[in-house]
């Protein structure tokens, strides 16, 4: 509304448009609407209290209203019955006598509309000799009768104010009652779904939000005369009887319009105004005395709502036949309300429409009425009662905790009239031992219980990823979501799900295809016993997500794996293969023993690969120097390698980096022995850090004394394996020192294959 009243007056009112934009955003926050609906809630509390408290009292503290035996004086001389009320000494007044009918808890349970005239007449004639006793600061006078049977007079005290230590424990049930009552209204209205997600309003909530707000100023207007004792002033008792008439009906008719439209819309809403519409006529014939009082007292009206109520539950549990969800919620709040509601209409408007007195005080007949709003915010949890958000539940209990705090708080003041600070401490303790035990029971019973298993569903995620069988993977992802969410049953879904989302207003969860296995639709979580909510959402993505990461691990180790068969297959091939094939066609017996001897150190090496046996750099060294120094003697040269700081390292290294630098050291010893002059073979080997630094000399030959560093096919290939590894390689003649020289400079830890 902001928005299109800036866009009519933009240049105008830009300040305006700004504020309106600001309240329209800012009252679409939940929490902020329902803080004001709280605040306005608490208002109306107040007002009730303080305008309870701003009656005058008579007799406070010496005055008891009984049912069967009417006004009991319990002074020094009682308990006995008051039977008449005299003015204050000096006035001249008529005696008041106290009837039954004078401290009938509700005007509108008296017979006639002339009884209704005469106690309001009679509240009037009363608050003037209260008044009056007041302006001479002199106490009234009660006529009591004795148990002699003597009649006596006795002072009653007369205060401008109705001290709140003086007040009925039925007022503060009633505005208790109303006060929770409204709470839980104004959280469903806040806090419900569509008013964050801009879907339509629920159907129902609109019934049941006004007959919370109908209970809820009955009691407060109940409350208010109920608990007078004798005096209060006639017009407001009147007015207040006529607004406990008006929403008494407004909560019968909000549940006529609640069961009308929820779970399933069985009456158009004209029905409803129409309903409402009779409900409306019958007050104004009733505040007007248009019609026969026993025709349209408001007990006979509360009984055929009642009786309209009922036949709108049955017609509702007929339309959800097929609807489990739709049931479920009904059979809780039908029942609910149906006795919440049973109790006020049989014990109290009941017996008062058949002329009899009611069973129960009408403010204890509040707490039925009561409970079926706190069943309610209990059961939507479960049921998803008008599409609340379940966080709700949490801002709710937390709310409900503070309401606690402040009631614990007034009752200690009230009751013992301790100081504020001692107030306090008792009300934090009270609530400390009180809500700690509770808090902790009802969130475990609600949400811990519901904790998934994270270990177990890791692990049935990585059973799905690694099932190689597309029926396999398929019937191992059903199993991982039958252990999380117990459906009733699992079917294909009908249309690709591109992510987990809930459907049929909660009945289904669909959850995407994964792997080999199809898109699913999973029916009923729990066997049934509740809806899927947006908990389970959130972990079906989480388990999808990490069977997808359990697919991508599994699709690494499968590249390794191959890439590492490959090698294999390639060191088969180029190195034993090519040793066999040199063996084979060598002339000299020496040449071929070399060979072979090669072959058969590469094939161990092979298997040592396979078998996954980890080998440390001090133990290859060994193992090439041994290599090495029979070569060489077999050739006629002398090896001189002596132990460096690379024979006391014991980091393991892995097989890629044992095969290169095996075949490197074996390219520059053939080259050395094959190329070089006669004479020693120097070898070094160290290792700083992680860095192996080797070095070969050998004699120069007079044909190598002009050679370049890469010179033959084999310098070439060991550049090759020395860059495979992340290293550098240098092979060149030192003529100054008639040598031949090749450094080697590698990391001992392979980098992975296909980096630069």
């Amino acid at each position: 509304m902001g928005h299109s009243d800036g866009a009519e007056a933009p240049a105008a009112d830009p300040g305006g448009q700004q504020l309106r934009w600001a309240i329209g955003s800012t009252l679409q926050v939940p929490l902020f609407r329902l803080t004001l609906l709280l605040i306005l809630a608490a208002a109306l509390v107040s007002a009730t209290l303080a305008l309870r408290l701003a009656q005058p009292a008579i007799g406070a503290g010496l005055l008891t209203i009984d049912a069967a035996r009417g006004t009991i004086y319990t002074g020094r001389e009682g308990p006995a019955p008051l039977l008449a009320l005299l003015p204050a000494m000096g006035a001249e007044a008529a005696p008041l006598p106290v009837t039954p009918a004078l401290v009938i808890e509700d005007p509108d349970m008296l017979g006639s509309y002339a009884a209704r005239r005469q106690l309001f007449a009679a509240q009037d004639r009363l608050m003037a000799l209260a008044e009056d006793a007041l302006a001479r600061g002199l106490p009234l006078r009660g006529l009591i009768a004795l148990p002699d049977g003597q009649n006596a007079l006795v002072d009653l005290p007369v205060t401008a104010r109705m001290p709140a230590r003086a007040l009925p424990a039925g007022f503060w049930v009633q505005l208790g009652c109303g006060a929770v009552i409204l709470a839980v209204a104004a959280c469903f209205v806040a806090l419900r779904a569509g008013q964050s997600t801009g879907r339509p309003t629920p159907e129902g909530l609109g019934g049941f939000v006004l007959a919370g707000l109908g209970a809820a100023v009955s009691a407060f207007t109940a409350g208010l005369y109920s608990s007078r004792g004798l005096v209060m002033d006639g017009g407001t008792m009147q007015l207040a009887s006529a607004l406990n008439h008006i929403f008494t009906l407004l909560f019968g008719v909000g549940m006529t319009a609640l069961f009308a439209r929820y779970p399933r819309p069985l009456l158009g809403r004209r029905w409803v105004v129409a309903g409402a519409g009779l409900v409306a006529l019958q007050v104004l014939a009733y505040r007007l005395e248009l019609l026969p009082h026993d025709l349209v007292s408001p007990q006979i009206s509360v009984a055929l709502l009642f009786v309209a109520i009922i036949a709108l539950v049955v017609a509702q549990h007929r339309a959800t036949r097929g609807h489990p969800a739709d049931r479920a919620a009904l059979r809780w709040l039908g029942l609910s309300i149906l006795l919440g509601s049973g109790v006020f209409v049989a014990l109290v408007a009941l017996p008062v429409a058949l002329q009899h007195d009611s069973i129960l005080s009408q403010g204890m007949a509040f707490l039925p009425i009561c409970a079926i709003y706190l069943g309610t915010a209990l059961a939507f949890a479960r049921y998803r009662l008008f599409d609340l958000d379940r966080w709700a539940l949490r801002i709710m209990f937390h709310l409900g905790v503070v309401a606690l705090l402040i009631a614990v708080d007034i009752l200690v003041l009230v009751t013992l009239s301790l100081s504020g600070p001692a107030s306090m401490a008792s009300a934090v303790a009270l609530v400390g031992l009180a809500y700690l035990p509770l808090r902790d029971l009802v969130f475990d019973r609600l949400f811990a219980r519901h904790r998934p298993d994270l270990a177990s569903i890791h692990a049935g995620a990585v059973t799905v990823a690694f099932q190689i069988d597309p029926a396999a993977k398929a019937e191992a992802w059903q199993l991982l979501l039958t252990r999380l969410f117990a459906p009733l049953h699992v079917t294909p879904a009908d249309h690709p799900v591109p992510a987990a989302r809930i459907a049929d207003e909660g009945l289904a969860l669909l959850v995407p295809a994964q792997g080999g296995a199809p898109a699913l639709r999973l029916g009923h979580a729990d066997g049934g016993g509740r809806l899927f909510a947006a908990a389970d959402v959130a972990l079906a993505a989480q388990v999808t997500q990490l069977v997808q990461a359990a697919e991508q691990d599994r699709a690494a180790y499968e590249a390794a794996l191959h890439r590492e068969r490959r090698r294999i297959a390639r060191d088969l091939h180029d190195d034993v293969g090519a040793n066999l094939l040199s063996a084979l066609h060598a002339k000299a017996e020496q040449p071929r023993q070399d060979f072979l001897l090669e072959a058969l150190a590469d094939l161990r090496q092979i298997a040592s690969g396979l078998a996954g046996r980890p080998v440390t750099l001090e133990a290859q060294i060994a193992e090439m120097r041994a290599e090495s120094r029979n070569r060489a003697e077999a050739r006629g040269h002398s090896l001189h390698w002596p132990l460096g700081s690379a024979d006391d390292c014991t980091q393991l290294i892995s097989y890629q980096t044992r095969r290169n630098l095996t075949a490197i050291h074996r390219e520059a010893l053939s080259n050395a022995l094959g190329h070089g002059a006669p004479g020693e073979i120097r070898v070094t080997a160290d290792c700083e850090g992680m860095m192996l630094h080797y070095r070969m000399e050998n004699p120069l030959a007079a044909a190598q004394a002009g050679a370049g560093p890469d010179r033959g096919a084999g310098c070439g290939n060991m550049q090759s394996r020395a860059q495979a590894m992340g290293g550098q390689l240098h092979s060149a003649a030192d003529p100054a020192r008639g040598i031949w020289v090749v450094t080697l400079a590698m990391p001992l830890t392979a980098r992975p294959e296909g980096t630069p």
